[in-house]
């Protein structure tokens, strides 16, 4: 999109008329500030001619002789952005990212008003985000991410309800999410991950349905998941993980039939995975781990077939593992681990033929390893691992299939001083527990 943009408006810079004396002084300034001399491009600035008529690189006009798009994106422009950038006042596109810009975004950037995309990504910008910005009432696009910057959202952000994508993600910024953001409903991505943001999830989120990606993860947000985000039908991505968030996952999430990844671990989320879950078969990334997950494993979960990567490890999930799993034929990567869970493995593990990486290690499994495990040809021997399941057993037929499906030529093992299921034992890293290897050892 980008592209037809510029061609568009190069397409405009043969007709126009000279640039208005303020415009130029403007763009002098910026060159003097931002070491315009060891610009990776600088063609023709500078040269004692106007900047429509004569081309300045990244200069595009419109035919009244007005600069309406100043394009420098990865043009290693280093030092400040000059105030008197607010007197490009016809400009309609600003894109000064990935260069080592420093300093503050000026307050003057409210003066203009004609911006549909302001891009400053990827610099080195601290300070806060101006008020002033909430004068861009055309803004269709606000990427300010991956820079150094501080203070609150302002809420004046909450005055740009034409935007479609707000980027302010990989900051240090601080505060609450403003309500207002939910004024912003032509929003389709918000992305205001990986700052130090506080306080709860706006219940007013629910009313950006146009979304399609939600990002608030690595954040330290507390409080509950509010129910209004099952009104974000369109969601693809919701990634929430690694906050502070407790309560439970609420059913209303059933609702996000298009969603592909649901990423809320690593947070203090507590009751039982909602049988709703079943409803999201666009999934691919489902990742619950590393909360204080409680119940059984949804039989539902069988309907998710589209799904690569199931990670519910590091929770207090109890009851058996449904044999419904097996319906999950496009599964990578299946992590169940470090729960409570009990029962045998089921056979129709076996149906995983895509599985990569396969974790049941730290529960309370018991019965035999299934022969049809080693159905499961595209594991790698680092990534099986059915440890520290100190009643699960194999005979000897199984522990041979696995010698011979990874071509393995012997063992390795690890116990305590008494022979206890406390080591981690395998066959050239295909990780088993001792007992398995005790039975091997006697035949």
């Amino acid at each position: 999109m980008r592209i037809i943009i510029m061609m568009l408006l190069v397409s405009l810079t043969s007709l126009s008329n000279a640039a208005t004396d303020l415009e130029k002084d403007a763009l002098i300034a910026l060159y003097n500030s931002t070491n315009g001399g060891n610009w990776a491009d600088n063609t023709n600035w500078l040269n004692e001619q106007d900047p429509c008529t004569s081309s300045w690189s990244g200069v595009v006009c419109n035919s009244d002789g007005n600069i309406i798009s100043l394009h420098l994106y990865s043009n290693q422009l280093t030092g400040t952005i000059p105030t008197e950038i607010g007197n490009l006042i016809k400009l309609i596109y600003l894109e000064l990212d990935a260069n080592q810009l420093t300093g503050t975004i000026p307050t003057e950037i409210g003066n203009l008003t004609n911006l549909a995309g302001l891009s400053l990504y990827s610099n080195q910008l601290t300070g806060t985000i101006p008020t002033e910005i909430g004068n861009l009432t055309s803004l269709t696009e606000l990427a300010l991410y991956s820079n150094q910057l501080t203070g609150t959202i302002p809420t004046e952000i909450g005055n740009l309800t034409r935007l479609e994508e707000l980027s302010l993600f990989s900051n240090q910024l601080t505060g609450t999410i403003p309500t207002e953001v939910g004024n912003l409903i032509k929003l389709i991505y918000l992305e205001l991950d990986a700052n130090q943001l506080t306080g709860t999830i706006p219940t007013e989120i629910g009313n950006l349905t146009n979304l399609a990606g939600l990002s608030l993860f690595s954040n330290q947000l507390t409080g509950t998941i509010p129910t209004e985000v099952g009104n974000l039908t369109g969601l693809e991505e919701l990634n929430l993980n690694s906050n502070q968030l407790t309560g439970t996952i609420p059913t209303e999430i059933g609702n996000l039939t298009n969603l592909v990844v649901l990423s809320l671990f690593s947070n203090q989320l507590t009751g039982t995975i909602p049988t709703e879950v079943g409803n999201l078969t666009s999934l691919e990334e489902l990742s619950l781990f590393s909360n204080q997950l409680t119940g059984t494993i949804p039989t539902e979960v069988g309907n998710l077939t589209s799904l690569e990567e199931l990670n519910l490890n590091s929770n207090q999930l109890t009851g058996t593992i449904p044999t419904e799993i097996g319906n999950l034929t496009s599964l990578e990567e299946l992590y169940l681990n470090s729960n409570q869970l009990t029962g045998t493995i089921p056979t129709e593990v076996g149906n995983l033929t895509s599985l990569e990486e396969l974790y049941l290690n730290s529960n309370q499994l018991t019965g035999t390893i299934p022969t049809e495990i080693v159905n499961i040809a595209c594991v790698s021997p680092s990534d099986l691992n059915l440890t520290e399941n100190c009643h699960l057993m194999s005979d000897v037929m199984v522990v041979q299939d696995f010698i011979n499906n990874y071509s393995l030529t012997g063992y390795q093992g690890i116990l305590d001083s008494n022979g206890n299921c406390s080591g981690i034992i395998g066959f050239n890293g295909v990780r088993v527990n001792d007992f398995t290897l005790e039975i091997f050892l006697q035949k």
